[in-house]
């Protein structure tokens, strides 16, 4: 199958650049402490103070931007995920390439965030988020930094275009360089048939009952597809009603060789339900060449690239890399 229905759904990438203006002690894997302190800050930047904590028990007609990122509400009349009980977010870190624990003060901190569907609606409260975070401070001394500047990036280019700077909108967010699907497919046909697959943190994927070990290409995809449909229905415009079986089946053609995959554990601190505890969320890194990639496959690697697979996605788990092999 080359041509794919894909679902309306569209992607903003993001780097942000935060100025320290203390020295800081950050933990080596940056996602728990960025998605943490960001949603802390965003809810305070958005919500009444009553609902501070307790999101899910707020009973407003109309729905806050907290709560449609944090605590979606299930679409009216759509019975599909109906159990679902942990929506993914509309957005995902990028996390910065260096692992540095100490950063001194007058030093930046840079990494990626990517608005998904609807969450792009919602990037000057994004932006106002990071902000507030910011001010009340990063890691466990709580180093104050601010948001030095933000840009829109072209594509998967590491270059773009300045968004912000010094609490000041540079660009028209009506103009915004979006990825759309048919951008999707335009990368993916322009991909070879074989690719180099780098993972680049935790890849978190139960298949058969147990978390994957190795590269398999087949369980790759399917999560991207689970992850697609429930993004499609709580932040696109619609389900994906396409049966994506005939993709993970393709995929499951595509041979891995030369793969070197270690199992990386990462640590955070969760304070949910008012309970804090400590929990491990290891998962798969390295790399590997896929070969005999079918034009579908290639195009949910594309978008996985974009939102990432697997669990924790939104603390910046599950973030590969494809290439021309």
């Amino acid at each position: 199958m080359v041509d794919l229905p894909l679902p309306d759904l569209a992607f903003l990438r993001i780097r942000l650049t935060y100025r320290l203006l203390d020295d800081a002690i950050l933990p080596e894997y940056k996602g728990g402490m960025l998605r943490g302190g960001f949603g802390y800050a965003f809810q305070r930047a958005t919500c009444p103070q009553p609902c501070w904590g307790q999101a899910e028990q707020c009973g407003e007609a109309m729905i806050c931007p907290y709560r449609w990122v944090f605590e979606t509400p299930h679409p009216a009349g759509e019975e599909r995920f109906h159990d679902l009980r942990d929506v993914p977010r509309p957005f995902v870190i990028d996390l910065p390439n260096d692992r540095r624990t100490r950063i001194e003060a007058g030093e930046s901190l840079e990494f990626g965030l990517t608005l998904i569907g609807r969450g792009i609606e919602y990037l000057p409260f994004f932006l106002f988020g990071f902000v507030r975070f910011g001010e009340m401070g990063l890691g466990i001394k709580r180093a104050q930094a601010v948001l030095e500047q933000a840009a829109t990036l072209n594509g998967w280019s590491a270059t773009g275009t300045p968004l912000y700077r010094d609490g000041v909108m540079l660009a028209d967010s009506n103009a915004l360089p979006l990825i759309d699907r048919a951008t999707v497919k335009e990368r993916a046909a322009a991909l070879p048939d074989d690719l180099r697959l780098t993972i680049r943190s935790p890849l978190r994927i139960k298949h058969q009952g147990a978390f994957l070990q190795q590269i398999d290409p087949a369980a790759i995809v399917r999560a991207i597809c689970w992850r697609l449909s429930v993004m499609s229905i709580f932040h696109g415009s619609g389900p994906w009603d396409h049966n994506y079986r005939d993709v993970v089946s393709a995929a499951e053609a595509v041979h891995v060789e030369r793969a070197e995959i270690r199992w990386e554990d990462w640590d955070r601190t969760s304070d949910h339900d008012g309970t804090r505890r400590r929990m491990t969320m290891g998962g798969i890194v390295g790399h590997g060449m896929l070969r005999g990639v079918p034009p579908a496959a290639r195009q949910i690697l594309v978008i996985g690239e974009l939102m990432h697979a697997g669990k924790a996605c939104v603390f910046g788990h599950g973030a590969y890399r494809i290439e021309p092999a």
